[in-house]
This record gives C-alpha cells, sequence and structure tokens, in this order.
C-alpha cells in the first residue's frame, strides 16, 4: 500500500518505520526540513526499549518530504499531528483524497473530524487512535514507549471494505489494530481519561502511574471524569465503555513509568495539545449551559505553564 504520513513526530516515525518494514511505500510529510533531510539521509529508527541503545538501531529505510504537491498518488493519507496544527496538515493534502484515497485522522482530541469535513468531503474520512506510545529522539528516532491497540473506523459505523483493507495492512506490520463501529464514541472515552490524565501529570511533573498513588489526585481526576461524562451525555455521544473509572486506573497502570505527551510537551518548550482535550470538552459544555470548573481550572493552569518556565522572571 502506497501510504502517506502527515507528521513526523514520536507516533508518526512509530507507524511510519512498522509499515515500511512491511513492504509499504511510506512517505513521511513533515514541516519541518531539519526532520525531513536527516530521515532522507539515516531513515527511522526505533529504539525498542527504555534501556536500548539509540546508536544500536537499524534505520527503516522511507520517503521524506516536505512538499505535498512531490506525491503522485497514494493509497492512504494518515494525519497524525498534534490537534492544532490539524487545518493546515489537512489543507496541504487535500489534493490527494478522494474514493480510492482516503484520510484517516490518528489522533487524540476533540474536533479534528469536524476540521477535516470543512476541506475534504465526509465520505472520504475515517477516524483513529492508537494507545501505542513513543519518544522522538533527535530528528529521526523514536523510542518505543508503550503497546497498545490501535482502533480505526468508519464515521457512519458501517464495517466496510477499505477500512478492513487498512486493519489488515497495519496488522501485517505489527500495529495491533481493531476496527470500530462506534469508533467516535472510542474516541470521546479516550479523551475524557486523558484529559483526567494529562493536565494532572503536567501539572505535578510526575509519571501517569504516580497520579493512583495519592487519594488527592484520584479525587481530582474522578471530578474530571465525571464532568466530561456529563457533556457526552449531552451532546448525545454513545460512550462505548460504561466504566471509566476502570479505564482510567487501567491506563495509569498501564503507562506507570511513561510521562505524558503533554508533560512530555511542557518539558520542551512546546505547545500542548489541551485547547482539543480539556479545552474542547468547556467548549462542548458551554454550549450547552453545562459547569466544567475541574476542566476549565486545567486548561488555565497548563496555558499557564506553557508561557512560564522556572527561572523565567516575567512571562
Amino acid at each position: 500500500m502506497r501510504i502517506v504520513i502527515v507528521g513526523g513526530g514520536a507516533i508518526g516515525r512509530l507507524f511510519g518505520s512498522l509499515l515500511a518494514k512491511a513492504k509499504n511505500e511510506v512517505t513521511l510529510l513533515d514541516i519541518d526540513a531539519e526532520v525531513v533531510d536527516a530521515m532522507k539521509d539515516k531513515g527511522i529508527g526505533v529504539v525498542a526499549s527504555s534501556m536500548g541503545d539509540p546508536d544500536m538501531v537499524t534505520p527503516v529505510p522511507v520517503t521524506a518530504i516536505t512538499d505535498a504537491s512531490l506525491v503522485s498518488g497514494c493509497d492512504l493519507v494518515m494525519l497524525m499531528v498534534k490537534s492544532f496544527a490539524t487545518r493546515v496538515a489537512t489543507e496541504s493534502v487535500a489534493h490527494l483524497i478522494n474514493s480510492d484515497c482516503p484520510l484517516l485522522g490518528v489522533q487524540t482530541g476533540l474536533g479534528n473530524i469536524e476540521i477535516m469535513e470543512q476541506l475534504v468531503p465526509r465520505q472520504h474520512i475515517l477516524a483513529g487512535f492508537t494507545f501505542m506510545s513513543g519518544t522522538a529522539l533527535g530528528t529521526s528516532k523514536v523510542r518505543y514507549g508503550r503497546e497498545g491497540k490501535t482502533y480505526i473506523g468508519e464515521l457512519d459505523g458501517q464495517i466496510t471494505e477499505r477500512v478492513q483493507k487498512i486493519a489488515n495492512v497495519f496488522e501485517a506490520g505489527g500495529i495491533t489494530t481493531q476496527v470500530a463501529k462506534r469508533i467516535v464514541g472510542r474516541l470521546w472515552c479516550k479523551v475524557i481519561v486523558y484529559s483526567a490524565i494529562n493536565p494532572l501529570s503536567s501539572i505535578l511533573k510526575v509519571p501517569n502511574g504516580c497520579l493512583t498513588g495519592k487519594m488527592e489526585s484520584i479525587t481530582l481526576m474522578k471530578r474530571l471524569l465525571d464532568e466530561g461524562k456529563a457533556v457526552a451525555d449531552a451532546c448525545g455521544i454513545d460512550l462505548v465503555y460504561k466504566d471509566l473509572y476502570e479505564l482510567l486506573f487501567d491506563a495509569c497502570q498501564r503507562s506507570s513509568n511513561n510521562l505524558s505527551s503533554m508533560l512530555q510537551d511542557i518539558l520542551n518548550d512546546r505547545m500542548t495539545e489541551i485547547d482539543a482535550q480539556n479545552g474542547a470538552i468547556c467548549r462542548y459544555a458551554a454550549e450547552r449551559g453545562i459547569s466544567v470548573p475541574t476542566h476549565q481550572a486545567m486548561v488555565e493552569l497548563v496555558k499557564l505553564l506553557e508561557k512560564w518556565r522556572p527561572g523565567m522572571e516575567q512571562f
């Protein structure tokens, strides 16, 4: 399969290397010329564990470009960028999307599908998300974090030939994949759970597993879950997992030693996805007259962290 991956960050590198090793034609598209040049020269190197030596990996060759007009044709475009880059990224590849080449968003956040729909016909869009995690190393390597399942699906819930074909390609590349009938409901579940984990881990600067070790953090996370679920219910979202508390504790345990992606962004002076997670829940809540004070506090605190660093005398 000819696959274009938009976004050369950690998850884009993980998927790109696995799919390329499985003999797919993978093209990485990124706006960072330094990243693209490194991948052209060195391929993508995956460090398999936290103790692995980044100098001892075997790079996987991929095509890497900064200009989507250089793509002559493809069978699948995967959007693997942060939510705040969704519009620009979709605009860059919209000319590639048609009935034979769908756009699959593999992202964590709410509102991305609505942005894609403004630029690409809805029938050409697939939704997805992954529980795989990793940490980008330099310009062309990635350290594998957590193994996890990837979910993809049609927006209307049908199990189509095209989505099943993509799932088969992913599985052949070692990416555990499930075709989901209720992909939007599953995505909301993940966002609600991680909107409880990500901001708290970032504010406290602790690995995910630490959040279940103190009653105060557990209480805050449960409050965030309750507010998020109330908003989902008001929006008519069919949440697949009825026990979000169990899902939350399981997520913290499975990634107990991991630094959340939001905390990694804070530590590396990068913009976070708070607007597409807690911020999105706040926006949907406001539209429906629902109060979500804990989510609002998380948004304000994380935005403060984005602007302030230890040692700074002023913002």
